[in-house]
């Protein structure tokens, strides 16, 4: 049972990874576009340079810390809170704001607001799921009888 659990844990992290990693490069790709469109939204705004340039570079750093075991743990934390934020982000967007300006790239420019946040409560909920298992698949020191 634990190997089904260490399993499903990894394949989470591998489609955690793949999407920050992929996300990060998208707006780092693009950076300019990224940041104009940051600039038209009424949570960011004024802060779009710093966000510009800070949210692709904690994209790449959770990637970092899902790819290795010994930080795995703090990157699912992490991660959980960014996708909670992020999907907040994205429903306050839909039902307060005006306009809604979007620099998503690739396949996620295809979804719609509300299909982009019930992509992120996806990853939300395996996410959730990979940090519940996380606890019973880590790796404990062995003990030697005495």
């Amino acid at each position: 049972m634990k190997l089904n659990k260490a399993i499903t844990n990894e394949i989470i992290c591998v489609l955690l990874i793949l999407l920050y990693s992929y996300t990060a490069f998208s707006k780092s790709l693009r950076y300019e576009s990224f940041v104009n469109v940051l600039e038209r939204s009424p949570l960011i705004g004024k802060g779009a340079a710093t966000a510009g340039w800070l949210l692709p570079t904690v994209e790449f750093s959770v990637a970092l810390l899902l790819l290795f075991p010994g930080t795995r743990r703090y990157g699912l934390y992490i991660s959980a809170t960014l996708l909670l934020l992020f999907t907040g982000y994205l429903i306050y967007m839909v039902l307060f704001a005006a306009t809604l300006p979007c620099s998503c790239g690739g396949v996620i420019s295809n979804m719609t607001w509300k299909q982009h946040i019930f992509f992120n409560l996806f990853f939300i909920i395996i996410n959730i799921a990979a940090i519940r298992s996380y606890r019973h698949i880590a790796i404990r020191p062995s003990r030697k009888p005495v």
